[in-house]
């Protein structure tokens, strides 16, 4: 009995602490985003991330897995606009193109700043080809930095 006791203890003490960080946690005031590709038969993939904050983009899109002979094709848009942003890594799997990682910003957001976007992956055989195996997620952005 003393046990279930502690244990008992243990537990409220445990779900205080976690509410008590949960309520001092501050809201985030950017979006981050990741979304990947459905694999190709080979097992190769990408991916695309997309960090907005305040006036500002960053768009990371990556080739990944076991070699494919395929790219990875990545699209930033506004939805109910017609911004929109494609880049390709096509450098092989490993490669990755633009992104905060690369030490610049990718640009600017479409004003007003706040709303949905959609961010979508793809694999596509060469530059000109069909976009397959896609995925997507929206990205809200509430325009704060």
């Amino acid at each position: 009995m003393r046990i279930a006791r502690l244990a008992s203890s243990a537990g409220a003490a445990a779900t205080g602490l976690a509410l008590s960080v949960l309520a001092a946690a501050p809201a985030s005031a950017y979006a981050n985003m990741t979304v990947y590709s459905i694999p190709s038969a080979k097992q190769g993939y990408g991916t695309a991330n997309a960090f907005l904050t305040g006036e500002y983009f960053w768009f990371r899109v990556c080739d990944k897995g076991p070699t494919d002979g395929f790219r990875a094709v990545g699209r930033l848009s506004k939805d109910g606009t017609s911004w929109s942003l494609t880049r390709h890594a096509a450098g092989g799997s490993g490669s990755c193109v633009g992104g905060s990682q690369d030490g610049w910003t990718s640009g600017f957001l479409p004003q007003p700043f706040r709303g949905y976007y959609t961010m979508t992956i793809c694999l596509r055989d060469g530059a000109g080809g069909q976009d397959f195996n896609c995925n997507d997620t929206p990205v809200y952005h509430d325009g704060s930095a």
